[in-house]
């Protein structure tokens, strides 16, 4: 597992009180770490089998994480991020998401030529809060001109978004997106899968062994439903990217 500095420090919307936060998806969240993106990804139109909705098949996940704090399998090794523990995999690249303070508003994973970003989010006891959030999503991805398609997946319901040949979204560079909203205990994790592997069961298989493996951690302080988890990371880690990037900067 090798950790990067961010290649973009994104302009993300500020996250505030209420569902705004976990539902908040702009054009900063579709273009992270472009430097990344494998040059085997699908052109933009062009591919008659991108027509019609991919199959995306429910599978078992019985045992299986996000896990909640502590509930992971004994003998479980992780990248402690502060509320995301990453399971400790051989290959993976980390890459923080920041706004332009600094703040981490997201964790970006790249497992072969598949990427995905995390963002880990409280929620009500009851939960719920994939149904409040999915529709915003949806209407915040038309107005970008996307094609939605909605899905079965593992974890539930999924979007899947196309961007529309000759569209707005097409004309931004931007790829395929497949979000999933996963609820555990009082927490919501946000995945947005880009790329082939939105698409691609197979190029996502390393994509879900973390998902599988990771562990969610909410804490016992009174969050509003909606509001960020805090995303830490270890100080040798932050020393290191720090020294990285005032490197970059010479």
């Amino acid at each position: 597992m090798r950790f990067f500095s961010s290649r973009h420090r994104q302009r993300v919307t500020q996250e505030s009180e209420g569902t705004e936060g976990a539902a908040a998806i702009d054009s900063a969240d579709q273009t992270i770490a472009e430097e990344q993106l494998p040059e085997t990804l699908p052109a933009e139109g062009g591919d008659p089998s991108l027509d019609a909705p991919c199959d995306l098949a429910p599978e078992s996940t019985e045992a299986l994480g996000p896990y909640s704090d502590g509930e992971s399998p004994q003998g479980s090794q992780f990248l402690d991020l502060g509320a995301l523990r990453i399971p400790l995999i051989t290959g993976l690249q980390v890459f923080p998401v920041q706004d332009a303070h600094g703040n981490i508003l997201a964790i970006e994973i790249v497992s072969a030529a598949a990427q995905m970003q995390l963002s880990p989010f409280a929620m009500q006891r009851s939960g719920g809060l994939w149904d409040e959030i999915r529709e915003e999503l949806v209407e915040q991805l038309k107005t970008q001109e996307y094609q939605i398609f909605p899905l079965p997946g593992p974890f539930g319901e999924a979007i899947l978004a196309r961007p529309i040949p000759g569209g707005k979204s097409s004309g931004e560079g931007a790829f395929p997106l497949l979000l999933w909203g996963i609820e555990g205990d009082r927490w919501f994790l946000r995945v947005i899968v880009r790329g082939q592997a939105a698409e691609d069961e197979n190029a996502r298989a390393g994509l879900l062994e973390v998902l599988h493996g990771m562990e969610v951690v909410r804490g016992d302080q009174a969050k509003v439903p909606g509001e960020l988890l805090p995303i830490e990371l270890p100080p040798e880690v932050a020393d290191q990217l720090k020294s990285g990037e005032e490197a970059e900067q010479q």
